[in-house]
């Protein structure tokens, strides 16, 4: 068995208001079990685990009081569990809640109950030990629903290597890390989540290499064997708290994903929506299509690295203004398709490379003012370069 130690000086949730609310101060560190090969999973259930509760080897009924993170140790190498059911109330999570592998549908249905955690840990938790483990843990897939919330913790689910997985009807309040962080984890689909107050990112796809540290989330993952391709977030939004250090909606190094009828507001953050292809030569779209934006993110709202990608943004509504941080940020040359842009609030503006290729059409008059509303970033005060811009003025007034 081996840990990983994690060590975060996490505060107290904040209230939508940024003032500090009442659940008790999260642990500062906390020990945390990296999954090891399946093999090796306990099967039987711990004495104090609530063994009543575990009558039905299919389905597993949970009530408050029951000691969680036992129970779900008890079910990872159990390939029987379908189902996990939580009565409804108040629950107390003080250790990570393993996920079972089963190589099938496992459903986690929260019936409201709303999850208090007490340490800096990840909540709904489960990562391969290798890439080889990896290929066969893809074969599980989750639905994770209807929980009223998940307060604390570093990461409300904590998933690597995972086909189709469904989370949806949840509130993550005061995640460290991130509310939601998936690796691996291809036609995922993030549907009617609410995120609260995140001490850093709300929403993170990812591949299986950290493209800043350039770390592995295990051995044998790349940029291009290891990505959340093809997965779609529907009707999330984030709130971000005061001071929040990161990203609402994170998409890294994965292609075909989709940003559909979501938000991002609260205090300002980095960034509202990071695209990010660089080092991948596979990650060759991305699509937004209607966000709302609804404050002024330090490093910029919509902000693309492109690799040789076509980032397509279809309904982009903000109504905040920023001197010194651009609406939009095309971080480097690459294919950008905007449309349905119906409101462009005087004073904000997109920071560019010097030379991308851009389709504009069926936006507002002042989106198209190239000279005023678009600067070049890559070579300050130079005009950027137009023989790649393709603009329709149709149905615009």
């Amino acid at each position: 068995m081996s840990f990983l130690l994690l060590s975060n000086c996490a505060g107290k949730p904040l209230g939508k208001d940024g003032n500090n609310s009442s659940p008790e101060q999260q642990e500062s560190s906390a020990e945390i079990e990296v999954d090891e090969p399946a093999a090796e999973f306990v099967t039987a259930a711990p004495a104090n685990a609530g063994a009543d509760r575990v009558v039905n080897p299919h389905e597993i009924r949970l009530k408050p009081g029951d000691n969680l993170s036992a129970i779900f140790k008890s079910l990872r190498g159990d390939e029987r569990v379908q189902r996990i059911v939580f009565e409804p109330g108040d629950y107390v999570v003080r250790d990570t809640l393993h996920l079972p592998r089963t190589r099938s549908l496992v459903h986690i249905d929260g019936q409201g109950a709303r999850l208090n955690v007490r340490a800096n840990i990840p909540v709904f938790y489960s990562l391969p030990a290798n890439q080889s483990e990896a290929m066969v843990y893809n074969k599980t897939r989750y639905l994770i629903e209807n929980f009223g919330w998940i307060q604390g913790g570093s990461r409300g689910v904590y998933l690597g290597s995972s086909f189709n997985t469904v989370i949806r009807n949840i509130e993550f309040i005061g995640q460290s890390e991130a509310a939601v962080d998936l690796v691996f984890c291809l036609m995922s689909s993030l549907e009617h989540l609410l995120v609260t107050n995140p001490l850093h990112d709300g929403f993170v796809l990812r591949s299986g290499v950290n493209s800043d540290t350039r770390e592995n989330a295990w051995p044998g993952t790349s940029y291009n064997n290891s990505q959340c391709n093809h997965s779609a977030l529907r009707s999330c939004r984030v709130y971000n708290r005061k001071e929040c250090t990161g990203t609402s909606f994170k998409i890294l190094q994965s292609t075909g994903v989709r940003l559909v009828d979501c938000i991002s507001e609260g205090w300002p953050n980095a960034r509202a929506v990071f695209f990010d292809a660089d080092r991948c030569t596979t990650a060759k779209f991305f699509a937004i299509e209607n966000f709302h934006l609804e404050h002024a993110p330090r490093e910029g709202g919509l902000v693309f690295r492109s690799f040789g990608s076509t980032v397509e943004v279809d309904g982009f509504f903000t109504q905040v203004v920023a001197s010194d941080s651009p609406s939009i940020w095309l971080m480097n040359n690459g294919n950008y398709v905007f449309k349905n842009i119906p409101w462009w609030p005087e004073g904000a503006w997109v920071l560019s490379s010097h030379s991308p290729s851009v389709v504009i059409q069926h936006c507002t008059n002042r989106f198209y003012d190239i000279n005023r509303v678009w600067r070049n970033g890559e070579r300050p005060g130079q005009p950027i370069f137009r023989e790649y811009f393709r603009t329709s003025a149709d149905l615009v007034r």
